[in-house]
């Protein structure tokens, strides 16, 4: 990830570098009027080593329970981690949740304030792209058995205000923040393949985002980078888990015990660099 993060910003000062000498002098065009334009990037995701997944063993709506073994103890007693099994052994770990190129296209209308060329600026752009995160959480049962439930973002899309200040380079400088709208796609599995039922495989999520980026001016065109932090909801998930036949191996009640994550967001990070034509 460090190697892509590190390319990404690298790409967005080489933009903003090879148009140094445009910015020595004074530009005069005003940031008025609309634009179309492009956003490459990397997505990652907050650490996410302390969520866990909670029970609901009674089924009435109220998570929490402690699912108990045969002869009484927490039967979840191995722990948690954050990303997917690659067994059914607390031991043997999980994998490591994947980050993610992202691209996007946006489209916007910016208003410069006062004379050309310094000034404040107001504006809204939106846009719409992919960037195929992935987010699980794993809990560890004595059985031994595994059981990973995991969301998977395929597209999103944006409406966000930006306020800045245009200075006389040609350069502007912001911040932005918004209204997000989401494609999830929820999974669910277990290490050894009980059955189970799912209630919210797939759903469009409404979230929100904000961040910060400069632009810089040429000809045209304008080049920058940007960095956002988006949150979306996600706490409709509720996996229906069952046992097998062998009372003295699980505790599951007979019509099985409920799992959701603790934690109801889907969050993640983005650095882009941008690419607009002004018209």
């Amino acid at each position: 990830m460090r190697l892509q993060l590190t390319t990404t910003a690298a790409l967005a000062v080489l933009a903003l570098s090879a148009t140094s000498a445009a910015a020595q002098d004074t530009v005069s065009t005003s940031w008025t009027g609309p634009y179309v334009g492009a956003q490459l990037g990397y997505s990652w995701q907050p650490s996410d080593g302390d969520e866990t997944i909670t029970f609901d063993r009674n089924k009435d709506g109220t998570f929490g329970d402690t699912v108990p073994t045969a002869t009484g103890a927490n039967a979840f007693s191995p722990g948690f981690c954050g990303g997917r099994f690659i067994n059914n052994l607390r031991s043997a770990g999980c994998r490591k949740d994947n980050d993610a190129t992202a691209w996007k296209l946006h489209a916007g209308y910016d208003y410069q304030f006062g004379s050309a060329p310094s000034g404040f600026v107001l504006g809204a752009v939106a846009e719409g792209g992919v960037s195929y995160l992935v987010d699980y959480t794993t809990a560890f049962s004595t059985t031994p058995n595994a059981y990973s439930i995991g969301s998977r973002l395929t597209e999103n899309y944006a409406l966000r205000g930006r306020a800045g200040y245009a200075l006389s380079t040609g350069t502007l400088i912001y911040g932005t923040g918004g209204a997000t709208y989401g494609k999830i796609r929820n999974r669910y599995r277990n290490a050894n393949n009980l059955p189970f039922t799912v209630n919210d495989n797939s759903k469009w999520q409404w979230g929100w985002n904000y961040g910060g980026g400069i632009e810089q001016k040429v000809g045209k065109f304008s080049v920058g980078a940007l960095y956002l932090f988006t949150v979306m909801d996600n706490d409709n998930l509720t996996v229906r888990q069952f046992g097998n036949s062998a009372a003295s191996i699980n505790s599951f009640t007979p019509t099985g015990t409920d799992f959701r994550r603790t934690f109801s967001k889907f969050a993640y990070h983005q650095l882009l660099a941008t690419v607009s034509y002004r018209f």
